[in-house]
Parts: C-alpha cells; sequence; structure tokens
C-alpha cells in the first residue's frame, strides 16, 4: 500500500475526528448496547479506535501530563485546574471508574462538575465486563491521546490504578507481567516524554478525610445504589469478585445485603480498605521513582486536605491548594511544555 500524503492524511484524520462529537466525549452514565466483555463504544468511538492510529503522522510528539496519587489526593481537582490552563483534555486511568454506573462507590466526577473540559474513558464499559487489561487500556488510551493531540489540545491522564500509567507510560510493554512493581531488577523506561505529577498527603490525615469521604458517600445515597446493584447483577458476577464488582463498597455491602454483618460494621470495613487502597497506590508511586527512576515531581495536599477537615473556610483552602498544588504544578508544566 503506497504511503499517504500528508494533506490526505489530514483529511482522513479530520473525517474520523469529527465523527466524535461533543456528546461522545462527555456522556457516561446511559447504558450503551454491549455483549458479554466487549467494549460498549458508541459507533462513532469505534470507528476512531479502530481507524485513527492508521492516519496519524509519525512526527507527532506525544508529550502527556500525568497527574497520579492515592485515592482522595484531588487528583480530579488539579487535572481540570490544569487542563482549564493549558487547553487539556482529561484521559480517565482510574480503572473503576471506566465502567458505567456505581458512580458514587467510584467517586466519578459529574458532568456538571467538569467546568467543560471534555473527560474520556469514563463510564465506557458496560458494568457486566470483567476486568480492563492493561494490554486493552495501553491501546485506547494511546489511541485518545493522539486524538487530543489532533485537535490541538493537551493530554492529561489522570487515575490511581498505578497498574494502568505503568502499561501507557512504559516503553517496551509486556502483557505477561502480572505485577511489574514486585519484579526485582525490572527497570522500565519511558515512551513518552512525560510530565509526571504525584499528589500526596500524610496518611493520618488522609485517612481522616477518606472516613469522611465514605460517610458522604453513604448520606449521598451509596446504599441505596448498591442495592439496586444487587438486585440487577447475577450472582455468579458478583460472587467472582471481577470488573466492577472489585469496587469498594461492593464486597462489604454484600454482607449487610446477605444479613451476615451489620451496616455500621460494613461502613467501617470500608473505611480501612481504603486507607488499605490509599497506602497501596503511595508505595508503587514511590516504587516508580525510586526503584524505576522515573522523573515525579511531588506535591503535597496536605494542607489543603487539613483546611477542608477543619470547616468551611473556604478562603484558607484555596489559598494552601494554590501555594502548594496547583501553583507549582502549573509551573512546572508549563516549563514542560514549553521544551
Amino acid at each position: 500500500m503506497a504511503p499517504l500524503c500528508m494533506s490526505t492524511m489530514r483529511t482522513h484524520v479530520e473525517t474520523v475526528t469529527n465523527l466524535v462529537t461533543r456528546d461522545d466525549i462527555t456522556r457516561t452514565s446511559r447504558p450503551r448496547v454491549h455483549s458479554s466483555n466487549t467494549l460498549s463504544l458508541s459507533p462513532s468511538e469505534f470507528i476512531l479506535h479502530s481507524l485513527l492510529p492508521n492516519f496519524i503522522p509519525s512526527m507527532l510528539t506525544i508529550k502527556p501530563v500525568v497527574i497520579m496519587g492515592a485515592t482522595g489526593t484531588s487528583k480530579t481537582k488539579l487535572s481540570i485546574d490544569v487542563s482549564k490552563a493549558i487547553g487539556g483534555e482529561v484521559i480517565n486511568a482510574d480503572k473503576m471508574q471506566m465502567y458505567s454506573g456505581l458512580d458514587i462507590a467510584t467517586n466519578k466526577v459529574g458532568l456538571n462538575n467538569r467546568c467543560g473540559i471534555p473527560h474520556h474513558l469514563i463510564g465506557a464499559i458496560s458494568a457486566i465486563n470483567d476486568d480492563i487489561s492493561v494490554s486493552f487500556f495501553r491501546s485506547i488510551a494511546t489511541t485518545t491521546t493522539k486524538s487530543i493531540l489532533m485537535r490541538g489540545r493537551v493530554p492529561v491522564l489522570v487515575g490511581g490504578s498505578n497498574s494502568l500509567i505503568h502499561g501507557f507510560l512504559v516503553d517496551h510493554f509486556d502483557p505477561s507481567l502480572v505485577d511489574p512493581f514486585a519484579i526485582a531488577r525490572y527497570q522500565p523506561g519511558l515512551r513518552f516524554h512525560s510530565c509526571l505529577l504525584w499528589l500526596h498527603a500524610h496518611e493520618l490525615v488522609l485517612n481522616e478525610y477518606l472516613n469522611r469521604r465514605v460517610d458522604d458517600m453513604v448520606d449521598a445515597g451509596l446504599v441505596e445504589k448498591l442495592k439496586e446493584y444487587f438486585d440487577t447483577m447475577s450472582t455468579g458476577k458478583l460472587a467472582g469478585h471481577t470488573g466492577l464488582a472489585r469496587t469498594i463498597g461492593v464486597p462489604e455491602l454484600r454482607e449487610y445485603f446477605a444479613g451476615r454483618k451489620r451496616l455500621c460494621d460494613c461502613i467501617d470495613e470500608m473505611k480501612s480498605n481504603t486507607h488499605a487502597l490509599a497506602k497501596a497506590q503511595s508505595e508503587k508511586i514511590r516504587h516508580m521513582a525510586n526503584v524505576w527512576g522515573w522523573p515525579i515531581f511531588s506535591l503535597d495536599t496536605t494542607n489543603t486536605i487539613r483546611a477542608h477537615l477543619t470547616g468551611p473556610n473556604h478562603t484558607t483552602k484555596a489559598i494552601s491548594w494554590e501555594n502548594d498544588v496547583s501553583g507549582p504544578a502549573l509551573s512546572v508544566i508549563n516549563e514542560f511544555l514549553d521544551r
């Protein structure tokens, strides 16, 4: 097949990218047609995912901004602030948020809170699907990144699933690696020149915030939504602990609905498991920086979280956020993009 000239490629790219409407980009919660173990993409999303890589100019420079951190460290807020400032679009790298449904339990950012920033790969997969493979995420996140760049925007990858972040960024991807963080003498490189940001907080302060967040989820209807989920999903799928059934809240509340535990005990278990998740996420990012040698810029959100916990003093919280997080982050990102 003869190579395409630049004008032909540009025409094809514009044709494909124009098929993706703003509704495709922002839709997160409506049911989609699906079959078992199949990604439920809209027709235009399927065309984009299938065809776009064939028309991407080889000289296109991929320079993603990547925001990592434990759950509860305000990654979503920073991704939106950053995207507003630099003309970015957000790519979700939280595995549970890729599934449709259970918006409270998975802590998805609502449409009204996205400040007009396009968000990709949120609620894009049917809840009945099994676990998302890292190989699949690497493929579709790469395609999404390229489509964002072709629109003249900046890809901002954000999420707490470090296995997905590793799979997207690593230069030589090996799908057989079950846990790359546990392999001795494994030194993966980066396939892109990337701006890596790590949001972290003092463990005790973060845990206090996470406890309050679980309580807020319960107040927002978490138990009722999980009851609906249990009523609609098959027993076999729930018992398998795969896909969306692994979301914190599902295994804990299963015991409550089965009559084996009190609700208060299940909620306490949710809090403990959320603490453990946050600690594990932070340890993996430290591994990326200290063992793999990835150039990660750290941002301490402790003061912002503490200000949130101590009361409705929005001025103090805003000052802490600007001084400790968003200001330094934008300084690093702007320097990175100017190189």
